[in-house]
């Protein structure tokens, strides 16, 4: 599990990074220039409409792509000279996602899904039990730890979800449009157990959506729009935020 710092460095540095698509009058120009520091901690919403951009910047933060210009480093190694193999090895190490469909799989319990991933990583059988029950009760899920995901609400399979993220301790948590498939009252849930994962354990969560009401539940929004940040603002009293009802019925 990740470990609360005491002095908040620099996680994430982009430095004018770009990201083209296609060739000629065809080019597709995603990302313009996008400059963007993340500290170790911090909870980020990256938001904007569809084609902002902000799918684009995921995915290179997450280095499932590569910029087209510009310097990408994660914790002062620079992710631009890593080889495709060794990107997806930092990835399996030190960044976890969690997305608008919850995947879990159907024919194993909560504990045994969320234990899937470090097995995969050959952690030993009764460390990664330990540090899943840990994940499942930091997400207020451990009595469903028996369950099927055909049991559990929408929102608790998504706690579970989260649970199985960052069960493993990664450094950097990427959760895609999280309360998108649930109802209002489900993503609340789910957006209340992202605050209380970050304020327990410090990890840094970068949250990517188009809904508002998500965002401020973040302590900092960047927005962007046609592949350009156009904003970067604290979110002032994000908890009060959190309490206030979704005027869209907190769905994305």
């Amino acid at each position: 599990m990740a470990i609360k710092q005491a002095e908040a460095q620099s996680l994430i540095e982009l430095r004018e990074v770009s990201r083209s698509y296609g060739e000629g009058e065809a080019t597709v120009h995603a990302l313009r220039g996008v400059t963007l520091s993340i500290k170790s901690g911090e909870m980020v919403a990256l938001m904007g409409p569809s084609g902002s951009g902000k799918s684009t910047l995921m995915n290179i933060l997450g280095l499932f792509d590569r910029p087209t210009g510009g310097a990408y480093t994660f914790g002062g190694q620079d992710m631009t000279r890593l080889s495709a193999r060794q990107q997806a090895s930092f990835r399996g190490r030190r960044i976890a996602f969690v997305f608008q469909g919850i995947h879990l799989l159907p024919r194993l319990t909560a504990l045994a899904n969320v234990e899937l991933p470090m097995s995969y990583a050959r952690m030993a059988a009764n460390t990664r039990r330990e540090s899943a029950l840990k994940a499942l009760e930091l997400l207020g899920v451990a009595h469903l730890k028996d369950r099927y995901p055909s049991q559990m609400s929408g929102g608790q399979a998504q706690r579970v979800a989260i649970a199985r993220a960052i069960a493993p301790g990664p450094d950097l948590l990427l959760a895609d449009e999280p309360t998108g498939a649930l109802d209002r009252k489900s993503g609340e849930l789910v957006l209340q157990a992202f605050q209380e994962l970050h304020e327990e354990t410090g990890v840094t969560i970068v949250l990517v959506t188009h809904d508002a009401f998500v965002g401020q539940h973040a302590a900092r929004i960047v927005a962007l729009e046609d592949g350009q940040v156009i904003g970067d603002q604290p979110v002032t009293d994000r908890l009060m935020a959190a309490r206030q009802p979704s005027p869209t019925g907190g769905q994305s």
